[in-house]
């Protein structure tokens, strides 16, 4: 009997973090580049060790035209690649902008990272005002003058990169290649939209809920149970 009020009680404690991860889902619907994360899932291992899986949906989003020359996707393989002061993380959200001090930024104010590092157009700016192009393999171009090429990569696994708390994941040192230009293309005014469908999540939820709501059942008849047993054992 203790034995089956622990396993349902693991039971609902799995569904409960499951349905935090359908509400975080959704409300990243409208989030550019997210990621969905997918339920918690027991495995077991070559020795029969049962271990909890977290993972993430890699598939790409639908790509949205804003005609923003600032707003970038990536279409095909890769990750854009952003740096804060305390890490490097990939990214498939493109929607960036210059920050005060020049540099091309997300919306976190990330730094955007190329071939040559932080990507800054103030340099040239002041010099060379004209249109800010991106071609298809990533060069950035203002006007005639070349400023860097976007580092597009590929993570070695990027089922273990940490993801943080938005729609990046942490890059980690050496743990990534960087993309051939024949496996992408970057489209200028364009974003990658969130690869969460709502629909989805909905019954995902309504799923979940009714398992809580079974396992929790079945816990408060267990410990009725258990009560009732004890309560004969002292008569």
């Amino acid at each position: 009997m203790i034995k089956g009020i622990y396993t349902a009680a693991r039971a609902l404690d799995a569904r409960m973090q499951n349905i935090e991860i359908v509400a975080n889902n959704l409300a990243n619907v409208n989030t550019p580049g997210y990621k969905r994360e997918l339920p918690f899932s027991e495995v077991m291992d070559k020795y029969g060790n049962v271990q909890v899986q977290q993972a993430s949906d890699f598939r790409t989003g639908e790509l949205a035209q804003t005609s923003n020359p600032l707003d970038l996707a990536v279409s095909g393989n890769g990750y854009f690649v952003v740096q804060n002061d305390n890490s490097l993380q990939f990214t498939r959200n493109g929607k960036f902008s210059i920050s005060s001090d020049g540099f091309l930024v997300n919306q976190q104010g990330y730094r955007v990272i190329g071939k040559k590092g932080a990507i800054n157009i103030d340099k040239l700016q002041s010099e060379e005002p004209g249109e800010i192009t991106v071609s298809n393999s990533g060069e950035i171009k203002l006007g005639d003058q070349t400023i860097d090429n976007l580092l597009i990569v590929n993570p070695d696994n990027a089922q273990e990169a940490a993801r943080t708390s938005g729609e990046n994941f942490i890059l980690g040192t050496n743990s990534f290649t960087s993309t051939p230009e024949t496996e992408f293309q970057i489209k200028q005014g364009y974003y990658e939209e969130s690869n969460v469908n709502p629909v989805k999540e909905m019954q995902d939820m309504i799923l979940l809920n009714n398992q809580y709501d079974s396992a929790h059942k079945m816990i408060n008849y267990m410990d009725k149970s258990l009560d009732e047993a004890n309560q004969i054992g002292k008569v």
